[in-house]
């Protein structure tokens, strides 16, 4: 060790002892820098003191430099010629000094690069920056930049962390995971293998199924269960084999997992079992009004157990009915129009129990059926989460129905922030009646005063112009917001005309 590096240990022992018990070290000779009348003066506490900032200088100025990082590679040649001059002042005033709300500032920066991208323009350059970081952590801006960015604007955002996200913003782009994850996995830790199977399940199924199958008996429970619940993506009847094996598994999270992903595959051989259980419950009955009679099962066995059923316990058994949900969210929808040989409208119109319906419709939900769907919801089962397994053009009637006739236990607020936007003129136009006039509902009108000026069409001005002199006296929010639809609407007409 070298006197100076003598020096600085001794100094930082000082540091830690205290200069009441340990005296600072001279500066060392090698230094050159002999004491100054000053310093001969000072206290123990200031020579430790300027010691330390002589250190800190040294460590500092003999710190290796930094390894070269790789020239920065150029950007490849524009294809697409830039915005027109219109187009650019628009997209500048959007993202610098925008003349309307935040909501509406996104929906406008949408817009513009929609239009951008279908006149074959890009992004001029000096507004890449700030619309890299507009777009970072808006995602369905980042889902519209596609092609607008241009060569420079891809280079661009693949030199900033923060803005690299913004390349691999797609969803349905192919999922990027390290090359040799099949064989580090068995020696991750639980966290780190359970994302990397989701990771790798996305980018090849069949993989994925095939690593786990075979590491089976060397992973936790935690990690078969936590993998098994990751098969969603791509889950099919290959992954059967594997899933009626975790069935039999000791740890009862495996199982549960094995049979939730078996609810989703209504071909299986479990969906078969389950259907032969619903088949000896469900009973047609009535001669003029036909409907279903649904009994309780008895205990489960040991094969129903292995199904997914509830164990009965000892001294107290859950109640049947826990029983019967468990074979009606197990069993295939089909298993119904089977024993009712109808379509499934009608088989729901000969469910009288309110249980049962409630299962059939979880079923309805679970398994995605846009058929079923519509029949739940001309049954008149009120659960919003059917309305987005429907049909575009239904699902708008739905939701025009229900706010011209509302009622209890719907989130419209919610409902109307998911539909898509523009909203169907007959839907603005619903929204519109309901919140004027002297019976004006007020819920309504706060839940869709945010949303009016990105969701009522251009062609509604004539109703939006006469609904603002009917608002009630108190209700501001809305009056500002039917403004801020008309200056929106001229906004995106003058975004139509600058891309002409």
């Amino acid at each position: 060790m070298s006197g100076v590096d003598q020096w600085l240990a001794d100094v930082a022992t000082a540091a830690l002892v205290g200069s009441a018990r340990r005296e600072p070290p001279p500066l060392p000779d090698e230094l050159d820098l002999g004491p100054t009348e000053q310093s001969t003066e000072l206290s123990a506490e200031h020579r430790l003191l300027a010691s330390a900032a002589v250190a800190d200088a040294l460590t500092r100025g003999g710190a290796p430099l930094a390894p070269a990082s790789d020239a920065v590679p150029t950007a490849a040649a524009e294809v697409r010629p830039p915005a027109p001059d219109r187009a650019t002042q628009l997209l500048t005033l959007l993202l610098t000094q925008s003349p309307v709300s935040k909501a509406a500032r996104d929906e406008l920066v949408v817009e513009w690069l929609t239009l951008a991208d279908a006149a074959g323009r890009r992004v001029p350059w000096p507004l890449l920056p700030v619309l890299l970081d507009f777009a970072a952590g808006r995602r369905r801006v980042v889902s519209a930049l596609g092609s607008v960015l241009g060569e420079r604007g891809r280079w661009l955002a693949g030199l900033n962390d923060a803005w690299a996200s913004i390349l691999s913003g797609d969803e349905d782009a192919p999922v990027e995971v390290a090359a040799d994850w099949v064989e580090a996995w068995p020696t991750m830790s639980s966290a780190e293998a359970v994302t990397a199977f989701a990771l790798g399940r996305r980018a090849d199924a069949a993989a994925a199924r095939d690593l786990l199958d075979a590491q089976w008996t060397t992973v936790s429970a935690k990690v078969r269960a936590d993998a098994l619940r990751a098969l969603g993506p791509g889950l099919s009847a290959a992954d059967e084999p594997l899933l009626e094996r975790a069935l039999d598994d000791r740890a009862k999270s495996v199982r549960d997992a094995a049979a939730a992903m078996l609810d989703r595959l209504p071909a299986s051989a479990r969906a078969a079992r389950m259907a032969d259980r619903l088949r000896r419950l469900v009973q047609v009955r009535g001669t003029l009004v036909r409907h279903l009679e649904v009994d309780v099962p008895d205990a489960p066995d040991d094969a129903a157990v292995r199904d997914g059923l509830t164990p009965p316990a000892k001294g107290v058994a859950p109640p049947p009915t826990v029983w019967l949900s468990q074979v009606v969210r197990g069993a295939p929808l089909s298993a119904w129009t089977d024993i009712t040989g109808r379509s499934p409208a009608a088989t729901l119109k000969m469910v009288r129990d309110a249980d049962v319906l409630a299962w059939l419709t979880e079923a309805v939900v679970e398994r995605r059926d846009t058929d079923w769907a519509v029949a739940c919801v001309d049954r008149g089962i009120p659960d919003p989460r059917l309305l987005w397994l429907l049909p575009d053009d239904r699902r708008a009637q739905l939701l025009t129905d229900w706010v011209a006739r509302p009622s209890g236990g719907r989130d419209l607020r919610g409902l109307l922030g998911d539909a898509p936007r523009p909203w169907p003129d007959d839907l603005g136009r619903a929204v519109l009646k309901r919140i004027q006039g002297d019976k004006a509902d007020l819920a309504l009108g706060y839940a869709a005063a945010p949303l009016l000026p990105v969701a009522l069409s251009p062609s509604l001005a004539p109703e939006i112009n006469a609904a603002l002199s009917r608002l009630p006296e108190d209700a501001s929010h809305l009056r500002r917001a039917l403004t801020e639809t008309l200056q929106l609407h001229a906004f995106r007409t003058s975004l139509t005309e600058a891309f002409r």
